[in-house]
Order: C-alpha cells, then sequence, then structure tokens
C-alpha cells in the first residue's frame, strides 16, 4: 500500500453539458476553488483539465473524474456530450502523473461514507447498520445506481446500469400507462420514467390517456404544476414518480442487501423533499411482502451536498493512491 499520498488534488464532475473542477485536499476531502465549464467550450477533457490547472498556485500531479460514461473500455464516450477520451493516455495529455475516471454513480459511492450530516436528509427507517451494504441511486438527466461494500480494505464500490433494467407494472392503471410510454419503443426501462425526461414522459401517457395530443412541458414545469394544484394530471404524474420511486429503490435495497442505508443523489430529489416526505413514497419502499420487515429497518437519505460527485472523486482518488 502506498501511504505517500500528494496533499492536494485535481478533481472534476463531468454531465453532458457541464465540468465542474476543484482542487481536493485528500486528507481532508475539502474542496476549493471550484469551477463550471460548459462541455463545448473546450474540445477535450484534457483541454479543459487544463485550464483549470493553468490558474492553480500549486503544482498538481494527479486528478480523479466523475464522468457520466459507461467505463467499460480504454475508450471513454460520454452519454450526452461530445467528448470521448482514453484512460491510458489522458493523464500525459493533461500534464498530469496519473489520472483515474470513475463512472458518475461510482463516485456518489465513493462519497456515501464521508458525507456530513448536514449533507444528508433523513426519509425514516431505523439506524445504520455498520458496514453493512449501502446502495446510492438517483434521477437526473437518466438514473444511476451503485453499491458500496465493506471489505477488509476499505470500502468499495459496485457500479452497474441498474436504470436500464424493465419497468414493472403492477397493475392494470399502471400497466395502461407504461404502455402508452413504451409505445415505439422494444421495451420500457425504469430510467424513462425515473429521471427528468421520464416525469415529462409520465405526464405525456396520462394525457394521452384522457385523449389529449401531445404535450411539450419540462419536467420542471410538470413539477411545478404538481406542487401548486393547478393541473390534475400533473399531479397524478408526479405521484407515480414519487410512488415508483420509492418501489424501485426498495427494490435496489433487496438487492444489494442495504442494511447501510439507501441513499438519493441525482438532482431531481433534492428539489422534492417536501413531495417525498409524504406517506406515499416511503410506504413503497417498504411495501415488499414476506420483505417489509426486512426494509422497513432501512434508513433512507437524500443527498443535498452541493458536490457529492467532487467529494466522491476525491474519495476514489485517494483510495486509489494508497493502494496503488
Amino acid at each position: 500500500m502506498n501511504k505517500d499520498i500528494p496533499a492536494h488534488a485535481l478533481v472534476a464532475d463531468i454531465g453532458g453539458t457541464n465540468a465542474r473542477f476543484a482542487t481536493a485536499d485528500l486528507a481532508t476531502l475539502a474542496l476549493r476553488d471550484i469551477r463550471t465549464f460548459p462541455t463545448a467550450e473546450h474540445a477535450t477533457l484534457a483541454a479543459a483539465m487544463q485550464a483549470y490547472l493553468k490558474d492553480a498556485p500549486e503544482k498538481i500531479a494527479h486528478a480523479g473524474l466523475a464522468v457520466a460514461a459507461p467505463l467499460r473500455d480504454d475508450t471513454v464516450k460520454f452519454t450526452n456530450a461530445v467528448w470521448t477520451f482514453k484512460q491510458s493516455t489522458l493523464a500525459q495529455e493533461a500534464g498530469l502523473e496519473a489520472a483515474y475516471a470513475f463512472n458518475d454513480f461510482e463516485a456518489q459511492a465513493y462519497a456515501l461514507p464521508v458525507l456530513s450530516d448536514n449533507e444528508l436528509h433523513a426519509l425514516g427507517g431505523g439506524s445504520v447498520v455498520e458496514e453493512a451494504p449501502k446502495v446510492v441511486l438517483g434521477p437526473g438527466t437518466g438514473l444511476g445506481v451503485a453499491g458500496l461494500i465493506w471489505s477488509p480494505s476499505g470500502w468499495i464500490p459496485v457500479p452497474g446500469e441498474g436504470g436500464h433494467q424493465t419497468f414493472p407494472a403492477e397493475n392494470e392503471r399502471e400497466l395502461a400507462i407504461l404502455e402508452r410510454m413504451r409505445k415505439g419503443l422494444g421495451r420500457l426501462s425504469v430510467e424513462r420514467a425515473l429521471s427528468g425526461p421520464g416525469l415529462a414522459n409520465i405526464y405525456q401517457a396520462i394525457a394521452a390517456s384522457h385523449g389529449l395530443g401531445e404535450v411539450d412541458l419540462s419536467p420542471k414545469e410538470v413539477e411545478q404544476m404538481a406542487i401548486s394544484g393547478e393541473d390534475d394530471m400533473a399531479t397524478q404524474a408526479l405521484d407515480f414518480f414519487v410512488q415508483w420511486l420509492g418501489r424501485f429503490a426498495g427494490d435496489m435495497a433487496l438487492a444489494f442487501g442495504a442494511r447501510g442505508g439507501v441513499y438519493i443523489g441525482g438532482g431531481i430529489a433534492p428539489k422534492m423533499l417536501s413531495r417525498l416526505e409524504q406517506a406515499d413514497f416511503r410506504e413503497e419502499f417498504e411495501r415488499k411482502g414476506r420483505m417489509t420487515p426486512y426494509v422497513e429497518a432501512i434508513p433512507i437519505q437524500v443527498i443535498v451536498s452541493d458536490y457529492p460527485g467532487l467529494k466522491g472523486a476525491a474519495a476514489g482518488l485517494r483510495t486509489k493512491l494508497a493502494n496503488a
């Protein structure tokens, strides 16, 4: 194990539209000099990294990057951005000694043990079982999922593509809505419903069930109309979204045996805390038949930290360097 960990490093959280950079203290995971660049401003990821580093007050030689892309191969293609990079050459291209890339929800998983109480909002359940598995999931542009498992060498993230599971229906009304959402698709994944675009898709399916044509509303508009009570279809859409999110979170709790807690990240959940606090979310989470007593004890936390991706990238980088 390498104990010679640098004091500071570059960390980044890179999505389809923006790339957020910061300098991380690898001892405390404190962040400073946080800057955001639109991805369209730079031709490559390495160029964006260099643009940040040229203003750094000290020499930085290592980087940890949370990226919204699968990391199956050396060449990484962003899901919603034009950038591509090779993991094997990124450090050299950016003028660094080493650079480690993490899937965005892999980074979220790394962040879980180091988030403070004021970066989490509790939604019921019992106490965390120490060293028990954890799971983080989060609707945003898509739906991310990752587990976190304890080992003698520390916490190990288990990234995956759980948001692309087939979406199940539990009754005839749900089936009718999901069939409308599936129109033109070979199958309907959970992400098609539990994401920002998914909320708008649910609203469109409900509108179609009332004989209305295509309705052009953003997810934010649907949420605002539901919360204000001005549109009954929007209220129904948000009800489905919240209940399905609770159900899916309960499924992931069972899949990972997540007695260490279920954590909900992404960009949507922190903006609808008051709705998630209503009874139906937790009820759907716990409605697991014979396994209800198991999930009733599992705590749920919404991640309300401003920079969980950056903090997770820093924690992941520290782990990689310690084990190098």
